[in-house]
């Protein structure tokens, strides 16, 4: 039976050009899924079509009515259709969420607006809510693309199975880095490891980069992910209470032991990588040589996101450096 999504929204329109492309548009073209985005408005019954009203209670913004929803829902979700309201309140949505749903025949998405929904629909015809990140949208079209997106190419047949199998997040992990041709881009050259034919040490490396990677930008990760005792103990996590001020030698000791950069372990840290590197030192650990002639990130990295609104404290966190070097990064890029 192939699967089926309804989308049920204020403003369809928004849903073409998206699907009209890509993955999702192939999937559709080939019988592999069907897709298919409903007006909330067909369900009004009034000249006007209004779909909401003001809250009880007062406040500000205006609140989906429950009339229109509820017979939009239960006129799309059939016998067997599962119900899912895209809201900021919902359970975040990941890879575990997206093949759950993925192995539905019958998903009936509903793009939350104004305020909120009313409560009573919620309580009634809604089995799960999800939202994709703790941030506000204006509403939950936006949402709802990425959750199709994601279920779609977990479909079996739409996307090859090796692909899906080596892919962020399929095992706890983040995936470890890409090369092309050609084989040296302007002084740096492919690891040599994939250009040797032997396919168990591209493997082996694979794995190790994966590990690696999961552990230096997403330690949350590393603690779930089934690792063997060699990587646990190769990768160790930073104690629940390392922080700042809090961290000690054997955890920077570890984190450096691991590859890791001293930029990268001070972010995680929330310590300057001017202080790691002398604890590193004090702690009789020879520290390998920068990678280039400037440490940390280059004007134009830190001018691209200073033009996002963040603060120069705010910077300084994100790169792992101190303010005195965003403030000089920001005065090269001025030049």
């Amino acid at each position: 039976m192939t699967p089926r999504i309804d989308v049920l929204t204020l403003f369809p329109k928004m849903f073409e050009s998206p699907f009209a492309e890509s993955i999702v548009a192939r999937a559709r073209a080939a019988g592999q899924i069907e897709l298919a985005v409903h007006d909330i408005r067909e369900w009004t019954t009034d000249r006007h079509h209004v779909v909401d009203d003001t809250p009880y209670g007062g406040g500000a913004g205006m609140v989906l009515k429950a009339e229109p929803l509820t017979r939009a829902i239960r006129a799309t979700k059939g016998q067997r259709g599962h119900v899912v309201l895209m809201s900021a309140q919902g359970a975040l949505f990941d890879q575990a969420t997206a093949r759950r749903l993925a192995a539905l025949p019958h998903l009936v998405i509903v793009c939350g607006h104004y305020e909120g929904v009313d409560e009573r629909v919620i309580e009634r015809e809604v089995d799960e809510e999800v939202s994709i990140g703790d941030f506000v949208l204006t509403g939950g079209e936006l949402a709802a693309m990425v959750v199709i997106d994601a279920v779609t190419r977990l479909v079996p047949g739409v996307i090859e199975a090796e692909s899906l199998t080596h892919e962020s997040h399929t095992e706890g992990l983040l995936e470890g880095p890409h090369y092309t041709r050609p084989a040296e881009h302007e002084g740096r050259r492919v690891p040599a490891v994939l250009l040797s034919g032997d396919h168990a040490a591209i493997a082996r490396w694979r794995r190790a980069e994966a590990v690696r990677r999961t552990a230096e930008r997403r330690p949350d990760l590393i603690e779930r992910a089934a690792l063997t005792p060699a990587e646990r103990a190769r990768f160790p996590l930073p104690r629940p209470d390392a922080g700042r001020g809090r961290v000690t030698d054997a955890d920077l000791v570890a984190a450096y032991g691991s590859g890791v950069g001293s930029y990268r372990i001070a972010a995680r840290f929330g310590i300057s990588p001017a202080t790691v590197r002398a604890r590193l030192r004090a702690a009789g650990v020879r520290l390998r040589p920068s990678r280039s002639g400037q440490r940390g990130p280059t004007a134009a990295e830190v001018a691209k996101m200073r033009g996002t609104g963040l603060t120069v404290r705010e910077l300084a966190r994100h790169f792992g450096v101190s303010h005195v070097t965003i403030l000089d990064r920001l005065k090269r890029a001025k030049r």
